[in-house]
């Protein structure tokens, strides 16, 4: 007989940027927004995309703003 459960998950990662600093759901690639916005990655419905959702999962790394200076 065949068993059928899972053993075992791989984890991945992936990066979501933000446009200068405007950290919110309203500008995440994961808002869900045909009836309800929605995250689809927690199933959180969202009242207001302005800020970030209460079970948001994404962890956020804070960047220094480029200078004059720097090369890209």
């Amino acid at each position: 007989m065949a068993n059928n459960s899972c053993l075992w998950y791989t984890e991945a990662q992936a990066k979501i940027f933000f446009p200068e600093g405007q950290v919110s759901c309203r500008y995440c690639p994961v808002l869900e927004t045909y009836a309800r916005n929605q995250c689809r990655l927690t199933g959180e419905y969202l009242a207001d995309t302005r800020t970030i959702g209460y079970m948001c999962p994404l962890k956020f790394i804070e960047k220094q703003e480029a200078n004059e200076n720097d090369q890209f």
